[in-house]
């Protein structure tokens, strides 16, 4: 087929009124597989590469949403008067592998690495705030002694001499500035606050994009078991929310003291994803004791509490019931005495409207 150089986007709104944006299609590394042409288009004033290997291939710009959740986690703690608002994620494959809040970017990187100790390698890696040197130097270091490779490395800047350290010994690492993205509304992903995927009879699907977050929104939050969260579980409970929001559907994101421990999404039931984080933290001998357990599906049954009670998840957050037509707003009687016999949490985030009444929340995330 012909090589597109450039592609228009209009749209027309039920006023009449239309808005235009042309992109210019530079072609990548590669699409989504070797034998796939890809195209990146640029929008103007975007995130740069600083230095390139091999060049950006169609994953590696998608798996770039790592910054997003790294500065959602960020703002939320900082929203939450909590000091750790440094943070650090590894993306792989479009999920978060590993992600940490502490008040040194060092240290959110070190102890986000203690969890899972395999699929890091050859990931993205994105920091809430400008690269510092401290960072860079440990890298090379594990780069030379444990042969730790990066595919790319985004940061909105860097301290002086970082990404010039960095591209003299991880010779394909790609380095990104995403300084250009300054605000929460020039992170999301999307055009015109739209997102747009491609079916089959090349029909697009377009969907609004989820810009709703805990710093930004008015929210509320209700413990539906006897036992209250602790001031630290119910800050757990909001990035292990974010977690869910980020991975593939059917998702759970197990963490404590502000650390992804564990996480799965992507199968077809939340049980399965549930059982193979937790065979994942075992493999890498990670206690799930007292973590805080968010999915982006419903608990639909006590035996989805016996799974997380054997793991050793203390709170666990689920969406909205409300959502379902067949369900209820609050967990059926089996669930809520499972909860309560194990001394467990059990709760809630809502949205509140402009009216005050509550409005569903659910970070369900397809791709």
């Amino acid at each position: 087929m012909p090589t597109p150089k450039e592609m228009k986007v209009i749209f027309t709104y039920d006023d009449g009124s239309k808005k235009e944006v042309k992109y210019v299609l530079n072609p990548m590394r590669s699409g989504d597989n070797p034998h796939q042409a890809g195209y990146i288009g640029e929008p103007g004033n975007s995130y740069t590469e600083v230095i390139e290997g091999r060049g950006m291939g169609f994953t590696n710009h998608i798996d770039l949403n790592g910054f997003a959740v790294a500065t959602e986690m960020s703002k939320t703690m900082a929203f939450l008067k909590d000091k750790r608002t440094e943070t650090v994620v590894i993306n792989k494959h479009t999920n978060p592998a590993v992600y940490a809040a502490r008040t040194n970017q060092l240290e959110a990187l070190k102890i986000a690495l203690t969890t899972d100790k395999k699929s890091p390698f050859g990931g993205v890696m994105c920091t809430s705030s400008k690269l510092t040197r401290e960072t860079a130097d440990f890298l090379v270091e594990k780069n030379k002694t444990e042969k730790f490779l990066l595919d790319v490395l985004a940061a909105p800047g860097f301290e002086a001499g970082c990404s010039e350290k960095l591209a003299e010994v991880m010779k394909n690492l790609r380095i990104i500035d995403v300084s250009p993205l300054d605000s929460w509304e020039k992170i999301l992903s999307g055009i015109f606050g739209l997102n747009m995927k491609w079916t089959i009879g090349n029909k697009p699907v377009i969907t609004e994009a989820d810009k709703t977050t805990f710093f930004n929104t008015k929210y509320g939050f209700e413990v539906l078991s006897k036992r209250q969260p602790t001031d630290s579980e119910l800050k757990d409970a909001h990035l292990a929310w974010i977690g869910a929001k980020a991975i593939q559907s059917n998702s759970f994101a197990f963490v404590r003291d502000a650390v992804l421990l564990a996480e799965c999404g992507g199968q077809t039931n939340r049980e399965d994803s549930a059982k193979f984080a937790g065979e994942r933290a075992a493999e890498f001998e990670v206690s799930l004791k007292d973590s805080a357990a968010a999915t982006d599906s419903f608990i639909f049954d006590h035996e989805n509490i016996d799974i997380l009670h054997k793991l050793g998840v203390a709170v666990v957050v689920q969406p909205t019931r409300k959502l379902l037509t067949t369900g209820f707003l609050k967990p059926d009687n089996a669930i809520k005495q499972a909860v309560d016999d194990y001394n467990m949490v059990m709760m809630r985030f809502f949205l509140i409207g402009a009216d005050g009444t509550e409005k569903p929340w659910r970070v369900f995330r397809h791709l």
